[in-house]
């Protein structure tokens, strides 16, 4: 059998969000320890990631010690791993700026592989062994062809893996439709979009792929980052379809608060289907890393600035004609230094009348 691990939205960062109260790089990166004993234990073929491994788009504000701590903590793998590209990976989520990225570096440098678009990777047998058989598709392979290797080892299957990156908001259909099947035994395709049973979109307009349009395409298995939300592993018209969210907590919405971050064990056999094993990580308490009491603080000057806004807005139904700034000014009821504060981005923002 081959086993790969799967693992998506790391979002590792020199800087921690602003509701962690914790070491955020000591976490995220103990966080990847615990995938690498997973893939040990489990005698795994290598490690996919979904993308969204950086947080910060900007190259400059992802340090060297960062990305050397990533590449050091890969080192102690027992297997590679393979890298779809994700929006924050990229300045402007714009993939076309790779070579200049964190994750780019980790391209170049070979801890990671590539694994997206015309990057493809194959694993078998080779020999008493199973290893990657990285391959391009206008290239070539680049090192071995599993099918040559594979030899009389009929007993292990050979899985192809394909990645779609992030593309923008509307998504292209056809970068599933143009996978076409080969000759290997397993076909999966990870890739960095939202995507749910229901489909729709996101309310900033982002298209979310509808998990029973993908029967229509040649995969088996579906792995799905972007979306941190934990929506499990389904098996739909003989397609299964993993979407367990992020490896971290960087939000403090109760979703990220109660969820406990995951990777995927996926087994594959010759003439089975493959199968799914979740692997819950260690994690702390949420009251001992996210800051709550940060958050109760936020909520409230959101609920008062919600209040004054409606206050201003009702009395300038009531009192028509006069400017916004006059009505500011006139609300004995608020502080002087809150109406100073109000006044000054008005006039800043030009809004004065």
């Amino acid at each position: 059998m081959i086993r790969l691990v799967w693992r998506t939205d790391v979002h590792m960062s020199d800087v921690a969000p602003s509701s962690r109260k914790d070491d955020w790089t000591d976490t995220v990166a103990g966080k990847l320890r615990q995938v690498g004993l997973v893939a040990a234990r489990v005698g795994a073929a290598a490690v996919l990631d979904g993308g969204d491994f950086f947080h910060v788009k900007s190259p400059t504000r992802n340090s060297h010690s960062l990305t050397r701590r990533v590449a050091e903590i890969h080192a102690t793998y027992p297997c590679p791993t393979f890298g779809n590209v994700g929006n924050h990976d990229c300045v402007y989520g714009d993939y076309s700026y790779l070579d200049q990225q964190p994750l780019g570096v980790l391209f170049a440098s070979g801890v990671y592989g590539r694994c997206y678009d015309e990057h493809e990777v194959f694993f078998g047998p080779s020999g008493d062994s199973v290893r990657a058989f990285p391959f391009h598709r206008r290239n070539g392979w680049v090192d071995g062809d599993p099918f040559e290797a594979r030899g009389s080892r009929k007993d292990i299957p050979i899985v192809r893996v394909v990645g779609v990156p992030y593309h923008g908001t509307t998504y292209d259909m056809g970068r599933f439709s143009r996978i076409e099947r080969g000759a290997e035994d397993h076909l999966v395709c990870m890739a960095h979009l939202l995507a749910s049973p229901s489909g729709g979109s996101m309310f900033e307009g982002e298209d979310i792929v509808r998990y029973a349009d993908l029967s229509a395409f040649a995969p088996d298995v579906y792995l799905f980052g972007h979306w941190h939300k934990d929506q499990g592993v389904v098996e739909l018209a003989g397609k299964k379809i993993v979407n367990i969210g992020s490896l971290t907590r960087g939000s403090l919405s109760q979703d990220e608060m109660a969820r406990k971050p995951a990777c995927a064990v996926l087994t594959f056999e010759v003439g089975k289907p493959s199968s799914v094993q979740v692997v819950r990580l260690k994690v702390a308490a949420p009251e001992d890393v996210f800051d709550v009491e940060g958050r109760v603080r936020a909520e409230t000057r959101a609920e008062t600035m919600e209040a004054f806004i409606d206050s201003v807005r009702k009395r300038l139904l009531l009192e028509e004609g006069r400017s916004l700034p006059e009505v500011v000014s006139s609300m004995e009821d608020v502080p002087h230094r809150v109406r100073e504060r109000v006044l000054l981005y008005l006039e800043r923002a030009g809004g004065g009348r």
